[in-house]
């Protein structure tokens, strides 16, 4: 952690004229459900890529964008070719996007899930498990899964803060991906105490509001042209 910039992630907000700014956690769910989530997920691919091609253009190619998907989404017929468009059409390379997948997105099959990975890895996109530790965590997911980099999700890292005994969870963690050769990012990071106990243990790299709040992408362009690089 040397404070410098290395990716972005792309994250789905919907506001609505009725409802006002409505949660992922709602309507994601629901988009599921209806069947819309194939067109939602290529849609953010396409935006996701886009954007890191204006990076490109700015002069951020090493800077990478990360786009969660939906285990619905992953196991689509088109995914892995709904990947190679995102990427022909944006002209950038393979390693400035990132797949983020959760542990959840696994459960129903492993070995299809891991197939399809091994794909989009030999491709050259970046593969992350986010949110470890909150669904069904196990070194079998961790040994099979073409993934190199593990996030640790936000609950993990608010033990620093409210639940001291606890904070070597997180440093068995970090230990435990780097013996994996896995780089590690810890989510939802929001004080200084925090950063210096993850820097203590060697976490590769963090997110969270004590960078940058989510911002459009005018405000993450500006956010670039005024931090370290």
């Amino acid at each position: 952690m040397n404070g410098c910039t290395v990716g972005f992630e792309a994250l789905l907000r919907w506001n609505s004229p009725e409802h006002g700014a409505i949660s992922p956690a709602r309507f994601i769910p629901l988009a599921e459900q209806n069947g819309l989530i194939q067109k939602i997920g290529n849609w953010v691919l396409k935006e996701a890529s886009h954007f890191a091609r204006r990076l490109v253009d700015n002069g951020w190619g090493h800077i990478h964008v990360a786009v969660n998907v939906s285990p619905y989404q992953l196991c689509a017929d088109d995914f892995i070719d709904g990947v190679r468009e995102a990427l022909f059409n944006a002209g950038i390379e393979p390693n400035q996007l990132e797949i983020e997948i959760t542990e959840n997105a696994l459960i129903e099959s492993l070995e299809e899930s891991t197939h399809i990975l091994e794909k989009i890895r030999a491709m050259g996109v970046r593969l992350s498990l986010d949110d470890f530790g909150t669904g069904y965590s196990s070194l079998t997911y961790l040994q099979r899964l073409p993934v190199k980099t593990l996030k640790i999700d936000k609950a993990f890292i608010d033990m620093i803060l409210t639940n001291k005994a606890q904070k070597a969870i997180i440093r068995t963690i970090i230990d435990m991906a780097h013996i994996m050769k896995m780089n590690v990012v810890a989510e939802g990071v929001e004080t200084e105490i925090q950063i210096a106990y993850l820097a203590k243990c060697h976490c590769d790299l963090l997110q969270g509001y004590i960078i940058s709040p989510p911002v459009p992408e005018a405000e993450a362009i500006d956010f670039l042209s005024h931090c370290k690089q």
